[in-house]
């Protein structure tokens, strides 16, 4: 896997609600920092639980 367009770093706010490809990112020698930032966390869940129809659609559950 080859970075796309050259992109060397990512900034995942956070992966507990859902993990990426950060293992994948990785491996192609792209520097990757997964913050867990309450916020985001905060974000994420008041989305899921607010569209759980919209989630569950996007994630494929």
């Amino acid at each position: 896997m080859s970075r796309l367009y050259g992109i060397p770093h990512v900034v995942v706010g956070e992966n507990q609600t859902f993990m990426g490809a950060e293992d994948r990112l990785r491996s192609a020698g792209v520097k990757v920092e997964v913050l867990q930032d309450a916020t985001c966390v905060d974000l994420m869940n008041t989305f899921i639980n607010e569209h759980p129809e919209l989630w569950n659609e996007d994630i494929g559950e």
